[in-house]
């Protein structure tokens, strides 16, 4: 019986393994292509036909397919080329000045000023005391000596000496809390009326802020600025702020251990600046309770805080007179947040929102149509932004500074309506790695634009030395420009032959 029952389950396997490749063969033989739209981009196209023939007639088919896409594809870099060119021709820009005459001459003689500030921070440890210096002078020396890292609680002592009205210390990473202290408790007097401390994480602390606090009322400190003062914590500023009810300008960048903002607004109402860039501690619901309190807030700088949202800067834009908002870096940012600001806040006029990958040029026009005073945006790297929105945005010919740095679709029309609505305003521009701006409109720009004074083109390899050496306008400064390699001169063959 086992003998007999084989070749009937052998010939059910046969008849099984033939249905199944009559069903295979259904999609080979019957093969339709779902997406006719991208079979152009496809370079292993061959036709509808390429898998009903032979295999070496489908394998031809195959081949020329592929060949005609990539022929296609060459098609469309072609006419993106040629419609580049044809921005070029269309700005008609003629070098005002002749390239061959080379680079501007720089003024090789500094000013008398930078050339003094130089020598004091040469020898800043052999000078006694800067009293009867005028306390703007003072200021700029002290960034001077911090640029160099020389701020050594020895020339920390010549800024504070004498109770100054204005403290402006830069950098004081290299002073410890107790030589911070020394030089700042005598400083806390009602003259102060500024104080500014750069990267004091180190140094300024609990005790310190106690001891400035114990030393007297600030009743006329106006600024404070705490830049990087990691160990700073909510009760720390709390005493500072008490302290100090007459603060109009707060400034806390960095400073991780911010968790609560509400003692901001109880103490200091009347606060018309406020920055909290990188303060990630502090939440959306304490953000949203400070600032609605600030009715006389106009500048605004929360970059890097995750904790922006869109309702939360329309609630602030209706609350607040608001003129300067920076959020950079704010990623849950979308452009019904913009349009908040734009419709709250119809006087602002400087925006920073580099890095927001979300807006559109929607946010750009809404921005247009509702701030008409608006002179300086910043767009790095946001992706989405396109010359509909440049154009849009400098319709109101009172732009100032613009930065579109990274942004792969601005090309000719960006250019062409800023140097048409912004001849008389615009004093800086970054395109930088904006390779679709062609040179000859960035050429028009340089000559129409006469309060141009900064172009910055870093990554513009399009850029040659007919704009660099070309352009009329003798007070800007190109920034970024790639060196113009000059061959090295050809050297003609040496025989050497044996002496006489």
């Amino acid at each position: 019986m086992p003998y007999e029952q084989a070749p009937n389950a052998l010939g059910d396997r046969r008849a099984g393994w033939a249905a199944a490749a009559r069903r295979r063969a259904a999609h080979f033989a019957h093969y339709a292509n779902a997406d006719e739209s991208a079979q152009e981009d496809n370079l292993h196209t061959g036709g509808n036909e390429a898998r009903t023939l032979g295999p070496w007639s489908s394998a031809r088919q195959l081949v020329e397919g592929r060949a005609a896409a990539a022929a296609a594809r060459e098609d469309k870099i072609a006419a993106a080329a040629k419609a580049v060119a044809e921005a070029e021709a269309e700005a008609d820009w003629q070098p005002r000045r002749d390239p061959a005459l080379g680079p501007r001459i720089a003024p090789r003689v500094g000013k008398l000023f930078g050339m003094c500030l130089a020598v004091l921070v040469e020898y800043i440890d052999d000078v006694e005391t800067l009293y009867g210096l005028p306390t703007l002078i003072k200021i700029q020396l002290a960034r001077a000596v911090s640029d160099a890292r020389r701020m050594t609680p020895e020339a920390l002592r010549l800024f504070t000496e004498d109770g100054p009205d204005e403290v402006v210390l830069p950098e004081c990473s290299q002073l410890a809390p107790a030589a911070l202290a020394e030089a700042l408790v005598p400083c806390a007097t009602p003259r102060l009326e500024r104080l500014e401390l750069g990267m004091c994480g180190r140094g300024f602390g609990d005790a310190v802020a106690a001891s400035m606090v114990a030393a007297g009322q600030l009743s006329r400190l106006r600024s404070l600025r705490l830049g990087g003062a990691y160990r700073t914590t909510d009760a720390d500023l709390a005493k500072l702020l008490a302290a100090a009810p007459n603060l109009a300008e707060l400034r806390l960048p960095q400073c991780s251990r911010l968790q609560d903002a509400s003692a901001i607004a109880r103490l200091t109402p009347d606060l018309e600046v406020l920055e909290l860039t990188e303060c990630r501690g502090i939440s959306t619901q304490s953000l949203q309770q400070c600032l609605t309190s600030l009715k006389r807030l106009q500048v605004l700088e929360l970059s890097g805080n995750t904790e922006v949202t869109d309702d939360l800067l329309t609630e602030v834009a209706l609350a607040c007179p608001l003129r300067r908002l920076a959020v950079s870096n704010c990623s849950t940012v979308t452009d019904r947040g913009v349009r908040g600001v734009a419709a709250g806040a119809p006087h602002l006029t400087e925006l920073l929102a580099d890095d927001v990958g979300r807006f559109t040029d929607a946010a750009l026009v809404a921005l247009s149509e509702s701030c008409r005073d608006i002179q300086e945006v910043s767009l790095r790297r946001c992706t989405k932004v396109t010359d509909v929105g440049i154009a849009a945005l400098v319709l109101s010919g009172k732009l100032r500074s613009l930065n579109v740095s990274g942004i792969a679709h601005v090309g000719p029309a960006s250019l062409k309506a800023l140097a048409t609505s912004c001849r008389e305003s615009l004093e800086e521009l970054d395109v930088s790695w904006c390779r679709g701006v062609p040179e000859a409109w960035l050429g028009v720009l340089a000559d129409s634009c006469t309060s141009l004074r900064r172009l910055t083109i870093f990554g513009c390899s399009q850029v040659t030395s007919k704009l660099l050496n070309g352009h009329s306008n003798d007070g800007l400064e190109i920034v970024g420009a790639t060196a113009q390699k000059t061959p090295p001169p050809s050297v003609g063959r040496i025989v050497l032959q044996a002496e006489a």
